[in-house]
């Protein structure tokens, strides 16, 4: 039961289409669906659920994730981006088929002192120049030899990097990232990881065996016109309802610290929402919220549970109306954009104090 008329409402259905339609642009691919941070907050059981049957492999951030969704029931292989902090990790992982990359060396050093039960699949990151996380490059050699003589793994390991700059297509960097860990591959015979969502929406050189869809699967890129172009449709819209009306005078104040004031006389609806759900604080009065076929703009500053609209040009606005906070109307990336942010951000603010209601259409 729901009580409070602010939801989330995540289509899963567009989830899928958006993975077939990355899967597409790589058709010779394999495309590893990524649903680290909670699927970006869209509910990573629903959404491993709804992949299931089509995406060979999911990739997470850590080992909590992962056991997560094995309760949950899902069966294929998960990776794990960061990698394993301990041995008791490892061991899990082995139990569970999970597959481990690893991005140092004392992670290689702990994977061959660890009594497994069985083998693993391991991934081998590659720092080729974003210099956050990843083997040198002129150790990658040494590294897997080191591997291979262990006896702990399963499948020959895929060396993956990750891209710094694939938002900017004209970025020198990219090429460089792509043909070092090309020159790896063909010198090892090794498979290869690269491509991000960014990276398979518009480097094609960065393809390879793997690729690691993310952000696109839920239909929020940062490249808006490559997204529109592709096809792609976000799949969260966030809503919530008119709990009260005022009518104010020019110079009331509205919202903690009086920081908004009306500079003429008005009406304010006040919103069951606020920053404890996820929405941003720091909106400076620029943000805008979308009801009766118009957008409205928040006023004041934002509350924990609470947020201020300003529906002084919408005389028939009601308490209990329907008010869409982003979604068809309003863009996920334009909100980001006028608070400063990425959609990533916000998209993983949504915490479960704001129940999801889940969709197939």
């Amino acid at each position: 039961m729901m009580y409070r008329p602010s939801y989330a409402e995540i289509n899963l259905g567009v989830i899928r289409d958006n993975y077939r339609l990355s899967s597409q642009l790589a058709p010779g691919s394999r495309h590893l669906a990524v649903i680290k941070a909670n699927a970006y907050g869209h509910g990573a059981e629903q959404v491993a659920k709804t992949l299931e049957d089509i995406a060979p492999a999911f990739a997470v951030a850590f080992t909590d994730e992962a056991l997560s969704l094995r309760k949950a029931g899902i069966r294929a292989p998960i990776l794990i981006l960061e990698g394993c902090f301990g041995s008791q990790e490892l061991t899990i992982a082995a139990k569970n088929n999970f597959w481990v990359m690893l991005h140092s060396t004392e992670q290689v050093g702990m994977l061959e002192k660890t009594h497994l039960p069985s083998p693993v699949h391991c991934w081998l990151k590659i720092d080729t120049g974003m210099h956050r996380l990843g083997i040198d490059p002129l150790q990658v050699t040494a590294i897997l030899q080191r591997l291979q003589s262990s006896g702990k793994l399963s499948h020959k390991p895929v060396l993956a990097s990750h891209m710094a700059n694939a938002e900017e297509i004209s970025c020198p960097v990219n090429q460089k990232q792509i043909e070092q860990l090309k020159l790896l591959g063909q010198s090892t015979d090794h498979p290869l990881s690269l491509a991000n969502s960014a990276a398979l929406m518009q480097l094609p050189d960065s393809h390879s065996d793997w690729n690691r869809p993310g952000i696109m699967l839920y239909g929020c890129s940062p490249l808006t016109e490559k997204s529109e172009q592709i096809g792609l449709r976000p799949a969260m819209a966030v809503y919530s309802q008119i709990m009260a009306i005022r009518e104010l005078q020019k110079g009331d104040a509205v919202g903690y610290g009086g920081h908004w004031r009306a500079d003429q006389p008005g009406r304010i609806a006040t919103l069951a929402i606020g920053y404890g759900d996820g929405y941003p604080r720091s909106t400076d009065s620029q943000c805008e919220v979308f009801l009766h076929g118009q957008r409205a703009r928040v006023i004041g500053s934002v509350s924990m549970d609470m947020l201020g609209v300003d529906i002084s040009h919408l005389p028939q606005a009601k308490v209990g109306d329907k008010v869409e906070i982003w979604g068809k109307n309003l863009p996920i990336t334009e909100l980001a954009s006028r608070v400063n942010t990425l959609s990533y951000e916000l998209l993983t603010r949504v915490n479960q104090r704001l129940p999801r209601q889940f969709i197939e259409e």
